[in-house]
């Protein structure tokens, strides 16, 4: 049975159990990854979004087809995530670093920004890349050995790490104004502003299943 739509819950434990919930948060332009702990309330007041119509829009999206990963082992998660996810990171932050590079080369004289959102993405790619590698290499392996019984230091380290994607994220959006393509210069900067937007939406998602679900399992297993 699903949660009932407060605005006292936090914006975690309404995506938690309704993950298409997420999509109601991306368009009003609530953080339910990275900022998932605060309630639906604090969020809305911060965004100067009327809570009701959030509400309202919630109660419309009844249904969810899925899956459930609340309800996932840890091994799954992982699986999920690492074959989901940092699938598509690797395949798509070069794909991305290719445009903005061009785009920037370009363009840049006439907006200076397009060379600020090119550096800013560099920035995000470097630590993303780095981040995949020390979770594939250690952390998950960690995760996996902590559901069979062994002992976990912790991972705030990777919670720090999601909150400057966040913060990164944002700069892009804002140099962008929301990756809107209405000024875009050309056919590649079109492209590349609408990889932008999907790479955030993915990239919220990721970080959502990990900070919101995986981590405090993982936490609930050691304590």
């Amino acid at each position: 049975m699903a949660a009932t739509i407060s605005s006292e819950l936090s914006l975690a434990e309404l995506v938690v159990e309704q993950p298409s919930r997420s999509r109601v948060f991306e368009r009003f332009g609530l953080d339910y990854c990275c900022g998932g702990s605060h309630t639906l309330e604090e969020a809305c007041h911060s965004r100067g979004v009327p809570v009701d119509e959030v509400v309202a829009a919630l109660e419309v999206r009844t249904t969810d087809n899925g899956v459930d990963w609340a309800a996932a082992s840890v091994d799954e998660l992982i699986d999920h995530i690492v074959g989901v996810h940092h699938a598509y990171l690797q395949e798509e932050l070069p794909r991305l670093s290719h445009l903005l590079e061009k785009v920037a080369r370009a363009h840049g004289e006439t907006d200076p920004r397009l060379v600020e959102v090119r550096d800013t993405f560099e920035t995000m790619r470097t630590g993303l890349v780095e981040h995949m590698r020390f979770e594939e290499d250690d952390a998950f392996p960690a995760f996996r050995a902590v559901a069979e019984g062994s002992s976990f230091a912790g991972v705030d380290t990777l919670v720090h790490d999601h909150s400057e994607v966040g913060r990164l994220l944002g700069v892009l959006s804002g140099l962008t104004n929301g990756f809107d393509q209405g000024g875009a210069f050309c056919g590649t900067h079109r492209a590349a502003l609408d990889g932008l937007r999907e790479l955030t939406l993915d990239l919220h998602e990721h970080i959502h299943e990990e900070n919101n679900i995986l981590f405090p399992r993982v936490r609930a297993l050691v304590q």
